[in-house]
């Protein structure tokens, strides 16, 4: 039996991953910041905002580190110190945790972002490209990735996982996209020729669990279907999902006006493919937007 230890396994991704896991034989012992309890044999829940939460993970093999707060958020000065602290504290605190312990666990899987990449409309980006920081979410993703290669020291084989943008009809991002649809509001953005490098939420935890798994799998790679969109066919394509018109325009500059710094996220992305997981052999199962926009939402 192996045993993982979760991090963010309450979240949108964390909550998928741990039913894959328990349908094997393993057994997961999830990080949360509240008392938690369950009657899953195969789960244990360790609240480690408690002084003596240590003691209660038991010897690891595996650990998936997804915690952080959220980016659907505005970015105010305070919660944009959240969103950094709140990934760095955790991934520091793993690391302590098992510097300390003579059994290191095998594998350490870090979650990431493609904002390590810098916006652009004609540059398509593999896992071999490399930057500074040129932006506070690149800032945020280098130090948080930093700070996950420390586990190499240990002896541990480290993935990080830069993840696109995550289509799950239990969050995320399809459904604050989904609602102008829904109101008949939908269309472009921007100017519409910006990049959406989606994943479908089934396909993110099936490659997490591959690249656990696959010996020589190591360093960074980008969790993105193979087939990227602009935002316009994106957006036209969920309008056809949802059986409404895709015909508004949103100015640019409106969008920056009332989400703020956040709304870099939807006008400043970038180009992303997967060269590395497509390299172990992972087969998507939604590598097409209009099939996983389908399956999402109906």
């Amino acid at each position: 039996m192996k045993n993982y230890l979760i991090t963010g396994g309450t979240g949108m991704v964390g909550t998928q991953l741990v039913e894959a896991i328990v349908q094997s034989d393993a057994h997961i012992t999830i990080l949360t910041r509240q008392d938690k309890t369950t009657s899953h044999p195969k789960i244990t829940y360790v609240n480690w905002s408690k002084s003596d939460w240590e003691a209660r993970v038991p010897d690891i093999d595996i650990v998936i580190n997804l915690a952080g707060a959220s980016l659907n958020k505005r970015w105010t000065k305070s919660y944009k110190q959240k969103i950094m602290v709140s990934r760095l504290q955790s991934t520091q605190a793993l690391f302590e945790l098992f510097e300390e312990r003579e059994q290191k666990p095998s594998v350490f899987f870090n979650a990431s972002a493609v904002g390590y990449y810098k916006p652009d409309l004609y540059r398509t980006y593999t896992e071999l490209y490399k930057t500074l920081p040129f932006d506070f979410l690149s800032e945020v993703v280098y130090q948080w990735e930093r700070l996950a290669r420390q586990f190499e020291s240990l002896g541990t084989r480290v993935v990080i996982g830069r993840f696109g943008m995550v289509l799950s009809k239990e969050g995320g991002a399809l459904p604050m996209m989904k609602l102008p649809y829904e109101l008949y509001v939908g269309g472009k953005i921007g100017t519409g020729r910006q990049w959406y490098s989606w994943i479908h939420i089934d396909d993110l935890t099936r490659a997490i669990l591959h690249t656990i798994n696959t010996e020589e799998a190591q360093g960074v790679f980008n969790f993105t279907a193979p087939i990227v969109e602009h935002q316009n066919l994106f957006g036209y394509t969920l309008a056809r999902a949802t059986h409404r018109p895709h015909y508004t325009w949103v100015p640019s500059l409106a969008l920056r006006i009332i989400l703020g710094q956040m709304s870099t996220v939807i006008l400043d992305t970038q180009k992303v493919i997967p060269n590395k997981l497509q390299a172990i052999d992972f087969k998507f199962k939604y590598p097409d937007l209009k099939i996983a926009l389908e399956d999402l939402v109906h």
